[in-house]
């Protein structure tokens, strides 16, 4: 019982933290009125286009770089294609702050069911014959949820009279993101895919190949910027058995298992060197020596040039999730 409240607690924690941080933008700019999105500046050119018949069409308007984006925590129904517009015609940060947006949308009904079930289950608790941990561990969890009252209150600020359509263009606003560049929708895009929105994905099957198509570029991209989680994906997707989205496009390899597995030896920490040598060992017997010279070679020179030699995998520890960001 202990555990299942402090863990309930945690996420109620980090939840409140990331609503804090999420809106914070607001507090910077004091002449700024809560809800209501900065004025856009003038287009080089625009082409409007409208959700109709609960079908999402993306918006082709080319904004100045240099215009800021919409006040943080404006309403997502009021900033939609402005942002998509302006992720379509290359802006990242408008990118990364919409498929931010859409995902918080997206997941926030769930959110409301599981705060009210906590909540119910701990008032229901009974405390009379609690000792005095008890009380106290009693005490945190109700703070808890009283904290989190005002970020799920902006969060549907953000959310509320948002669409169905909007909602359901999560997978492609976050290909969007991770095609111009975010290191974490890049990750995540590569491990999940469509599968991101499975329940979506049946209404949508020309999801699978465009993240068919876009494999290629996200793991060249990622390769290049020293990603260590593009990494850590790519050596699990070719590891023989994977189930992962990726590992059905890439299919699975010995030959490259071992060499992305290699590049991640020559990045651990020491204190990860021995489970890694022993995944290494088990995946050397499976190649002839030629390729074990070929791939030590590859692997060795895309250290260097790639990661700068540098030990950095702790981005990718174990049991890590590439689609867990920071309000959940």
């Amino acid at each position: 019982m202990r555990r299942r409240q402090y863990v309930a607690v945690a996420v109620i924690v980090a939840l409140t933290a990331f609503g804090c941080a999420y809106f914070l933008d607001r507090a910077r700019d004091p002449q700024a009125k809560p809800g209501i999105a900065a004025a856009p500046a003038a287009a080089d050119s625009v082409a409007h286009k409208a959700v109709a018949g609960g079908e999402k069409t993306r918006s082709v308007t080319t904004y100045r770089t240099a215009m800021p984006l919409p006040l943080r925590g404006a309403p997502l129904k009021d900033t939609f294609f402005e942002l998509q517009a302006r992720a379509d015609a290359g802006e990242l940060a408008a990118a990364k702050r919409l498929y931010s947006d859409v995902r918080i949308c997206s997941r926030l009904q769930g959110l409301d069911k599981w705060n009210a079930r906590f909540a119910d289950e701990l008032l229901g608790e009974h405390v009379d014959v609690a000792d005095r941990q008890q009380l106290e561990d009693y005490q945190i969890q109700l703070d808890a949820i009283e904290a989190r009252k005002k970020v799920m209150q902006e969060f549907h600020g953000l959310c509320d009279g948002v669409t169905g359509a909007m909602l359901d263009s999560v997978v492609p606003d976050l290909q969007k993101a991770a095609q111009l560049g975010d290191e974490d929708a890049r990750s995540c895009y590569l491990q999940r895919g469509p599968d991101y929105d499975a329940r979506n994905l049946i209404n949508h099957p020309e999801w699978l190949d465009t993240y068919r198509d876009g494999v290629a570029s996200l793991v060249d991209s990622g390769m290049a910027a020293g990603d260590w989680k593009t990494v850590d994906i790519l050596r699990d997707a070719y590891e023989p058995g994977s189930e992962s989205p990726l590992a059905g496009v890439l299919g699975s390899d010995p030959y490259q298992y071992y060499r992305y597995l290699k590049l991640y030896r020559l990045g651990a920490e020491a204190y990860r060197a021995d489970q890694i040598d022993q995944s290494l060992a088990a995946a050397a017997a499976q190649l002839s020596p030629a390729q074990l010279a070929d791939a030590d070679s590859w692997a060795q020179t895309a250290f260097q040039q790639n990661f700068n030699g540098s030990n950095s995998t702790e981005s990718t520890v174990p049991g890590w999730d590439p689609c867990s960001f920071s309000y959940e």
